[in-house]
């Protein structure tokens, strides 16, 4: 498995016993964890994006102050291995607005990308 440095390993690792303790094993939590600790962002909000104990997203997260356009793609790609979430908030899901960001383009268009990889690669163990 390919880490950017020792933070994003070490943040994955101590949330991979989280979610063992709380029975959240399988691949989507897996991916959806890999990918929010590949930036400081996302790994300092991580509690603001992810409930690990309820296991729920919080979509809105996408639009919060913190987030730059980098961790943003990467909130969005976690989202999306972790349940398909094409949305960029909660009142986009409502009203079925799909958001345009979830694109690969437009996703993958930063240093990150073998990173990215990686996760669907996590989320995808068979291919």
């Amino acid at each position: 498995m390919n880490f950017v440095d020792d933070d994003h390993k070490n943040f994955y690792e101590s949330k991979l016993k989280v979610l063992n303790e709380n029975g959240k094993s399988d691949v989507y939590y897996k991916s959806l964890v890999y990918t929010l600790a590949i930036c400081s962002v996302t790994r300092e909000h991580f509690l603001n994006i992810f409930d690990i104990v309820k296991g729920e997203i919080n979509i809105d997260s996408i639009s919060a102050a913190y987030q730059t356009g980098t961790s943003a793609k990467i909130t969005r790609l976690a989202f999306n291995l972790f349940n398909g979430c094409i949305y960029d908030s909660e009142a986009d899901l409502e009203n079925d607005k799909v958001s345009t960001y979830y694109s690969v383009s437009d996703i993958f268009n930063c240093s990150y990308a073998p990173y990215m990889y990686e996760a669907i690669c996590i989320r995808y163990p068979k291919y």
